[in-house]
């Protein structure tokens, strides 16, 4: 069976558009990593909620020009790594699918962020005023990276259909640019058509995918659900989601939960000096971030580290450790570009059934009564390792099954570690082939 699913997933693998994804995520892991790290030290040491700010007490002894000019260096960086992360993988995907058919793949990477900056001034929020353009940033980010990845790859199949053959010259006289630019006019304004219409599509029939109620209606749903059935479901979905690469879901889920039904279970726990008969113990809000998610432990933090302990290739290697302290504190992006795992067939299933079974898990305890609900606050940047012992008030009895459902984690992706590493050397003796 097992062999049966490896050449399974090797066959989706070498389909052009995954390799491509493959390529793309694996050349921006770089950037994905920067960002990453800015981030924590975003939330962790420059944002008043988190638990490093407190603990270090920086509202006393940090100088309001140093947080200033920490946070908004941090914040910058944030928004040209993940708040235009689209553009970086619409220009790849363009190249390297240009690349597999051996087109222009400068030329395709240029027309592909043309179309993509079309797209998104076309959408939504796109306004003019005083000959400035406020493009749609959710088009464009981090967690909008399945439109982005699929305009680069049609954009690259243009190319591949209506452009010249191309073989890289290591210096290029200019008369060679020249035919070189003319050779690339038919398919770029073919390309730029097929943006027109595109955008015009999003503009008119107001795709929602991207949209705030879309996501809104599936976190609020979640967060204040105490159907377990509903809980699991949604969080699948949200998952499949991340998956893809619509991320917005999963980021919301983050965020600190105000709901009332949270608010009755934080009160009750306040009144009666325990959490352990809260009227909903099962609420989504909880359920996800301390278990199903851990803060991304339940699949980042473990795939880390797998990779560092079971994995011997260096440059897999070299990404958990680089990623590490980022996953260790929820910020997963470097990770889950670098390796890659979004749109990664061999890694469906395990991001999509691991929360749901650390839930069930979850929800059992808490019925039998050997672990508390986490109905305390909790601050930012908290591991998620540690979220739902500071949410069930430091009971230790929660610390440690949420040890032990950790480590379950770690032996439920093991298996998709090692179909992986067989299927990366199947890949690499098929592409050293091809050559």
């Amino acid at each position: 069976m097992i062999n049966n699913i490896t050449q399974g997933l090797f066959w989706l693998r070498r389909r052009s558009f995954f390799r491509v994804v493959q390529r793309t995520f694996v050349m921006l892991m770089p950037v994905a990593t920067i960002g990453a790290y800015f981030k924590i030290i975003r939330d962790c040491i420059f944002s008043p909620d988190s638990l490093i700010y407190n603990l270090f007490n920086f509202d006393y002894s940090m100088s309001d020009q140093i947080w200033n000019l920490g946070y908004f260096l941090s914040s910058g960086m944030i928004r040209v790594t993940f708040g235009i992360f689209g553009i970086y993988v619409a220009y790849f995907s363009a190249v390297y699918t240009a690349r597999l058919y051996h087109k222009d793949a400068t030329m395709a990477g240029i027309t592909s962020v043309l179309v993509i900056m079309l797209c998104a001034c076309l959408t939504g929020n796109a306004q003019t005023a005083n000959s400035q353009v406020t493009f749609y940033s959710r088009f464009l980010s981090i967690n909008g990276l399945l439109i982005a990845m699929l305009i680069g790859y049609f954009v690259g199949q243009i190319f591949h259909w209506l452009g010249q053959d191309y073989v890289h010259i290591k210096v290029e006289h200019v008369e060679e640019i020249q035919k070189r630019a003319r050779q690339s006019l038919k398919p770029a304004i073919v390309t730029i058509l097929f943006g027109l219409v595109l955008g015009l599509i999003l503009y008119f029939f107001k795709i929602r995918l991207l949209d705030s109620y879309s996501v809104k209606s599936i976190v609020t749903n979640l967060r204040s659900s105490n159907n377990l059935a509903v809980v699991i479901l949604l969080t699948m979905l949200s998952m499949l989601l991340w998956w893809c690469g619509i991320g917005y879901p999963v980021q919301s889920l983050a965020h600190d939960n105000n709901s009332g039904a949270a608010l009755v279970n934080l009160n009750y726990a306040l009144r009666h000096g325990s959490a352990a008969n809260v009227p909903y113990k099962f609420l989504g809000s909880s359920m996800v971030q301390s278990y199903g998610l851990m803060g991304d432990a339940s699949i980042a933090l473990a795939l880390t580290v797998i990779l560092l302990l079971y994995t011997h290739n260096k440059e897999i290697e070299d990404i958990a450790k680089l990623n590490l302290l980022p996953v260790a504190f929820g910020a997963k992006n470097g990770l889950a570009i670098g390796i890659p795992l979004i749109l990664n067939p061999l890694y469906l299933l395990p991001v999509i059934l691991i929360p749901a079974i650390n839930e069930l898990i979850a929800a059992g305890a808490i019925s039998l009564h050997l672990i508390m609900p986490p109905v305390y606050p909790v601050l930012e940047g908290t591991p998620g390792i540690l979220i739902s012992f500071f949410g069930s008030n430091g009971n230790w009895a929660t610390f440690i099954f949420t040890i032990l459902l950790f480590i379950l984690d770690i032996l439920l992706l093991l298996p998709f570690v090692i179909i992986g590493r067989r299927i990366s050397e199947e890949l690499r003796a098929y592409d050293q082939a091809q050559i």
